[in-house]
């Protein structure tokens, strides 16, 4: 079984567990609308992955560190006698599987959004 797979059934699976807790009765509308939610969920998962693969949260960090040591007057002449300057920071990360969540999630948000709105329109 590959991963899309897996993330697919474990998705699935808990949106039948999220109907049951959101909404203490089980329909087909009240699952769709968990499964809409679960969707949403691996999408902002994919986004969070792109975000961290991006460096986003690492040029915030350097430049939030960059600005304080430019404040802070006593450790600016402190690294200047010392000779030291500021480390950059580096941090990379690579997600295997980024798209897997991307796809199931999309496919879980539109496929129960449609569903949904057919029921709504023929009843």
């Amino acid at each position: 079984m590959n991963f899309k797979l897996i993330l697919f059934f474990i998705s699935l699976s808990a949106s039948f567990v999220l109907s049951f807790f959101l909404y203490r009765q089980w329909t087909l509308a009240t699952w769709f609308d968990a499964l809409f939610l679960t969707g949403l969920l691996l999408i902002m998962i994919y986004s969070m992955m792109v975000l961290i693969e991006g460096q986003f949260f690492t040029a915030f960090v350097k430049s939030t560190r960059n600005f304080f040591a430019k404040t802070n007057k006593k450790d600016q002449l402190i690294r200047e006698s010392e000779k030291r300057f500021l480390e950059s920071v580096s941090f990379r990360k690579e997600f295997p599987n980024r798209s897997a969540f991307l796809q199931v999630g999309l496919l879980f948000s539109i496929g129960s959004l449609l569903v949904s709105s057919a029921i709504y329109f023929l009843s």
